[in-house]
């Protein structure tokens, strides 16, 4: 009688995070291996790659920003030298893939000088064992945590609690249940991060294997065999043709002696296509869940259903996704730049600039689309036609209140004691403003509340352009008494949205880069470092106080009569 046996692929098994202690740390799992899953799982997942991808592209933006209400943009600036943009973009994508991520303070040589703050891989960090109040010290760093006689682990003190040149600051919500680490908020998507993996594997190396569903091997005199023999016999078949890099299922035979080795190949039976379209698309439905995708179609991943197709319906869901998933994840980050920033006197309140904003639009405005636009609407839509996009041949390296500045050629080459030839400016329009210099462009932002309550507000924030004080500073018609003691005349430089807004204009100096004559940094340390009652050829005219102003009830200065 033959002894048949059926060989079965191995079963999965959900990875668990385990807190291995070892001496004075705590490893994410042997060796810090939870976090290599982790990175794994990203790479081998078409789908789940996709989702990080853009999720970190979306957390990130267009950068950081202050978002005025500190009312001291200077701060922003040694914000900026603090940390660079590089450095934010990695701690971006930590925080999505792992769901933590770390900063690295390294401290000035005087304290009164500003830290540099650096990206740290989380992969490479093991949090120091509790002390007794529950709470972690520090951090060691490892190069390789599967080599740690050959990379030596270094520790560092958690930020604010010594007076070591180096502390790592580590941005870790809370995870019930986990003291040390937190997991990536798909972690739930794991397993079909994983089926996405098994079934490419399946399909290549079916194609490789001839199509084949699998194969019988006969052994000849298996009967002779003990059962030891046949387990090791077992075994070493089974290494070499089990799992999707050997796709298919394969049956050993242990037959008579009358018989010859032989392999049988088994035909795919039709239906295992479906099957594998199945699990694909399983796979797909549960990891865009796993990370609370509100449209596929956002991320580039075609959508049968059919749903949020439409542009409105797909300008509902991006919308849904930024407060619900990615603002949140965003608040974390900004938090704890505020809060090393804070450390050192530099008070701000930080945000991530959206990729792209979407205008709501109240129930009137949608519904009588043909009524004629107010007065006060088409004043914003004039200005902002003559609003300019900085290109990146221009650098800021001064942004402040515009109470204090009507700056001339004369006064800023006196400052920094030298003169050139004027420059070309960015074409194919806009031509020189009366403020600008030799060397400097200025220039001025709507600053403020990131919303506003009327729409002229709203409609000048998010065309984010910056304007010539020429194109600010001059009369327009407005709507009826609503102008300075119920006049029909206007003045977007001094009254912004009208009565009541809490917006004001920025004044923001760019420099010319690569200029032969001074860098960014030294042009900005030299700002920083002067200040305008001190500098002789330095006393600025003054703007009317009114443009740098938010109204309230003691300066309502354009308030109709």
């Amino acid at each position: 009688m033959s002894d048949i046996r059926i060989l079965e692929l191995s079963n999965y098994v959900r990875p668990k995070l385990q807190e291995n202690i070892s001496k004075d740390w705590v490893l994410n799992g042997k060796n810090n291996s939870f976090y290599k899953d982790i990175i794994d799982r990203k790479n081998g997942s078409p789908t789940n790659n996709a989702i990080i991808n853009s999720y970190t592209s979306l957390m990130y933006g267009k950068g950081l920003y202050d978002l005025g209400q500190s009312r001291n943009a200077t701060n922003f600036l040694k914000f900026k030298q603090m940390i660079s943009a590089k450095e934010v973009r990695k701690i971006v994508a930590d925080f999505k893939l792992f769901g933590e991520a770390s900063i690295q303070v390294i401290k000035a040589n005087k304290k009164t000088e500003l830290p540099t703050l650096l990206h740290v891989p989380q992969n490479k960090l093991a949090p120091q064992l509790e002390n007794e109040d529950g709470e972690i010290e520090g951090y060691w760093y490892c190069k390789d945590w599967e080599k740690q006689n050959l990379n030596k682990p270094i520790y560092y003190p958690v930020f604010g609690t010594s007076n070591e040149s180096i502390e790592i600051y580590t941005i870790k919500p809370y995870n019930a249940g986990n003291e040390y680490f937190t997991d990536p908020d798909w972690l739930s998507g794991f397993p079909y991060a994983i089926m996405e993996e098994e079934i490419a594997n399946l399909y290549v190396n079916c194609i490789k294997n001839g199509l084949s569903a699998g194969v019988i091997v006969n052994i000849p005199d298996g009967n002779s065999l003990t059962d030891e023999q046949k387990d090791t016999l077992e075994r070493k078949i089974k290494a070499k043709l089990t799992g999707s890099n050997n796709a298919g299922t394969f049956v050993i035979n242990f037959k008579g002696s009358d018989s010859d080795i032989t392999v049988t190949v088994l035909p795919i039976n039709d239906n295992i296509h479906k099957q594998w379209e199945y699990l694909t698309s399983e796979a797909k439905q549960q990891l865009l869940t796993a990370h609370q995708v509100t449209s596929p179609m956002l991320f580039g991943i075609k959508d049968s259903t059919g749903l949020g197709n439409n542009a409105d319906e797909l300008n509902e869901a991006f919308e849904l996704l930024m407060d619900s998933v990615i603002n949140p994840k965003q608040l974390y980050l900004t938090d704890a730049f505020e809060e090393i920033a804070n450390a050192y006197g530099v008070v701000l309140n930080l945000a991530f600039k959206p990729l792209r904003t979407i205008v709501k639009e109240d129930i009137e405005s949608t519904t009588l689309s043909l009524k004629k636009k107010e007065p006060l609407d088409n004043v914003a839509d004039e200005l902002i036609a003559l609003g300019e996009d900085i290109s990146d041949k221009w650098e800021v390296i001064d942004v402040v209140e515009a109470k204090d500045t009507n700056l001339t050629e004369n006064q800023l080459n006196n400052v920094y004691e030298f003169s050139v030839r004027t420059p070309d400016f960015d074409k194919p329009r806009k031509t020189k403003s009366e403020q600008d210099t030799s060397l400097f462009k200025i220039r001025y932002k709507y600053a403020g509340e990131k919303t506003g309550q009327r729409e002229f507000c709203n409609k000048v924030l998010n065309a984010n352009k910056v304007y010539r004080s020429e194109d600010l500073n001059k009369e327009q018609t407005t709507t009826p008494k609503m102008g300075k003691g119920g006049s029909d005349k206007y003045n977007p430089f001094l009254y912004k949205g009208g009565v009541n807004c809490k917006h004001f204009w920025q004044r923001v100096i760019y420099l010319k880069k690569n200029n032969n004559k001074i860098s960014v940094n030294q042009a900005r340390k030299m700002i920083l470092a002067l200040e305008p009652s001190e500098r002789k050829d330095a006393m600025w005219k003054q703007n009317d106080k009114k443009v740098a102003q938010i109204a309230d009830s003691s300066n309502n200065f354009w308030k109709a009569n």
